[in-house]
């Protein structure tokens, strides 16, 4: 069986657009998150970072894991 042994976090927010229209896309990762923490305390997070961030960025939490074979 497979052990999950790293999990990293990605909050991806949109930032307007570019000359041509295309969305503009900034994203923060955050290594080392503990392997027990909820999606609730990590949707809790992402809103928290996001105020902070300017309060305009909105999209979508990410986890990202790492398995063991």
């Amino acid at each position: 069986m497979e052990e999950i042994y790293d999990r990293k976090l990605s909050i991806y927010m949109k930032d307007g657009f570019d000359e041509e229209g295309k969305d503009i896309t900034k994203t923060k990762t955050f290594s080392n998150v503990r392997l027990d923490t909820t999606d609730e305390e990590l949707s809790n997070f992402r809103d928290k970072y996001i105020a902070l961030a300017a309060g305009t960025h909105t999209k979508s939490v990410v986890a990202d894991y790492r398995l063991i074979d």
